[in-house]
């Protein structure tokens, strides 16, 4: 028999989805849950400064609304800082209600944390775009962002995580 790891898990979740397992996923309703955009006015920026540093931040929460449904808000953060001042902070939230069938517990949270992000980063990264544009800045495009690798990256995190317990919890304690 073989063990149940989270790589086993997320390969496990990523075959049955591309299979015809006859797993399915229906976007029941996408909507703009919360937008937010503050800026320095153009005098308070030093201009000599070049080109501000960006830093993008990704959130997520999910939350189950009934037997196969699922919202999943994605919220994504773009901060610009010149120097030590912040240029601006844009964050966008979009949800999702999914609905799900034929989806087995070990293929959830691939399905949740890989493909309900896709759908909805690119609604994100449309409303960061017109948000920063009507503040007055220029943004380059965001590229796409690579969720499997995200979720996989995590899942090594964790794995790493909880062989490092043990080894703690194994070690006498000085009082």
């Amino acid at each position: 028999m073989a063990e149940e790891t989270p790589d086993n898990a997320a390969a496990g979740a990523q075959a049955g989805a591309t299979e015809n397992s006859g797993m399915q996923m229906v976007m029941q309703h996408i909507y703009l849950k919360d937008a937010s955009f503050e800026a320095k006015s153009p005098q308070e920026l030093d201009q000599s400064g070049g080109q501000p540093d960006i830093n993008l931040n990704l959130a997520q929460r999910t939350a189950k609304v009934g037997d196969d449904r699922w919202e999943v808000i994605l919220t994504v953060t773009v901060t610009a800082r010149q120097g030590e001042a912040t240029a601006f902070v844009c964050e966008v939230q979009y949800g999702g209600i999914f609905q799900f069938a034929n989806v087995t517990e070990e293929q959830m949270p691939y399905v949740i944390n890989v493909l309900c992000p896709n759908v909805l980063f690119p609604y994100n990264r449309s409303q960061i775009g017109t948000l920063i544009t009507a503040g007055g800045f220029y943004l380059p495009p965001l590229q796409p962002i690579n969720f499997e690798a995200v979720f996989r990256q995590r899942l090594a995190e964790s794995q790493q995580q909880q062989q490092a317990e043990p080894a703690a919890e194994d070690k006498p304690s000085v009082n």
